[in-house]
């Protein structure tokens, strides 16, 4: 199963929100994931769609509208993880819909996944599974447990 669990925009990162909740929501999320009975089968992929104030050091290839562009930071989390691992591979938001493909022999849906390199090898599948470590938040689990869906639909800029 593959699921996509995206914050309110209280809890996103977006600059603007006025909020520091981001960082709790994410390991709220990723806690109640690892100490579940489904950890030793599970990749979570965290990643942002925009950072801090829109800067880059460097000028990032810009390929269209939806492919590559400010480089932002993933986070791979799983039991078959690379521990310490950095990788320097250039990746895209299509990466991620690519390595679902891969994974369950399934079509590519034929946007940036066609051109994007799978996310592989950030993981190591002969290892023995590692046990998961709660992360420490500012905020606790209770913050966000009951909090209602937003609703929101955030536009798509491409679309118009």
């Amino acid at each position: 199963a593959v699921s996509w669990v995206i914050p309110t925009p209280e809890d996103s990162d977006h600059p603007g929100a006025g909020s520091d909740r981001g960082p709790s929501w994410v390991s709220t999320v990723v806690d109640a994931i690892g100490e579940s009975s489904n950890w030793n089968s599970t990749a979570i992929i965290v990643v942002w769609d925009d950072w801090g104030g829109w800067y880059d050091n460097a000028s990032p290839p810009q390929l269209d509208y939806r492919g590559l562009g400010i480089r932002v930071p993933c986070l791979v989390i799983s039991p078959y993880a690379k521990a310490g691992y950095v990788d320097h591979t250039q990746y895209e938001f299509g990466s991620i819909l690519k390595t679902i493909e891969e994974t369950f022999g399934i079509a590519s849906i034929g946007t940036t996944d066609v051109r994007a390199t799978d996310m592989f090898a950030a993981f190591d599948f002969t290892q023995k599974p590692r046990a998961f470590k709660p992360f420490k938040a500012k905020y606790p689990p209770s913050d966000f447990q009951w909090e209602p869906p937003s609703k929101l639909s955030i536009p798509d800029p491409g679309d118009q």
